[in-house]
């Protein structure tokens, strides 16, 4: 394949996946490799070619929200976008660009911070959802790497997959998208996110970073929040290497444990999308 594509650049274009020819026909690197792509980044001959054989929609919703010293603001979206990815080069389907745009949660008053309002994220999900449908997707994965987005898609999500029934919707945070089977633990920024980070995005956590920091700079111009404002459990002290976060140590965290978590999850949901795609 590498000498077929190397004599003739100008007839092929290769990704990391696929390679497709000018025509639009699809040249397979090996029998096993599936079909994926990143929506944003495909051609509309490209999204029918990868939707006719594998028709999964891996959507990630995330936030931006402060995590603490050791994490990146964008944390829950980028954590569910590389799961999302991780599945969709092994399995197939199309990763959808995330959803940042969320609400709600214990850091509001905290620095870097953005959350906006639930009718509008509800609105978003709502459309998406019936697009995706429309557009032939017969599964679709929606994991939200924010927690509270669970509370907006029990109001959203049901009613269209009532009126759907042919179309698979898997959705919930980290402890709900296995259902009942899988159950992740979670917290945040603590030991559980942190050890999601180092197994799927380790190249955007600093674990040297947790240590005590100035409070210059760290809170907006509106100040620390007072009391009565701040969320119970999480630590509003910037002199505190576990400041922002909620739950244990993060120095207990650990990648393969993540991994092995994220693995059962990832049987579970294959295992769901694969009968219901058999049917």
């Amino acid at each position: 394949l590498l000498s077929l594509v190397s004599r003739s650049l100008c007839s092929y274009l290769l990704t990391d996946t696929l390679v497709f020819t000018l025509s639009g026909e699809i040249i397979m690197p090996s029998e096993s490799a599936p079909l994926w792509g990143r929506y944003e980044q495909l051609r509309p001959d490209q999204l029918e070619q990868i939707t006719a054989a594998m028709p999964v929609a891996w959507w990630p919703l995330g936030l931006l929200e402060h995590h603490g010293w050791a994490l990146p603001v964008g944390f829950d979206g980028v954590k569910a976008d590389r799961f999302c990815e991780r599945l969709a080069r092994r399995h197939g389907g199309i990763v959808l660009p995330v959803m940042w745009w969320g609400a709600d949660g214990g850091h509001g008053e905290f620095k870097w911070t953005f959350y906006q309002d639930r009718e509008v994220g509800m609105s978003v999900v709502d459309r998406t959802l019936r697009c995706l449908i429309n557009f032939g997707f017969r599964a679709i994965v929606v994991y939200a790497g924010h927690y509270p987005w669970q509370g907006m898609l029990e109001k959203v999500i049901p009613p269209i997959a009532e009126e759907h029934r042919d179309v698979l919707i898997l959705w919930g945070i980290d402890t709900t998208l296995g259902g009942d089977e899988i159950k992740l633990p979670g917290d945040h920024a603590a030991r559980w996110e942190t050890a999601y980070g180092l197994a799927l995005l380790p190249d955007l956590v600093d674990m040297d970073a947790l240590k005590p920091h100035d409070a210059e700079g760290v809170w907006p111009e509106s100040g620390i929040p007072p009391k009565e404002r701040r969320h119970p459990g999480v630590s509003f002290d910037p002199a505190d290497p576990t400041f922002a976060q909620l739950g244990e140590d993060p120095h207990r965290a650990s990648a393969d444990e993540a991994d092995e978590y994220l693995g059962r999850l990832e049987d579970y949901l294959m295992k769901r999308i694969r009968a219901h795609l058999a049917d």
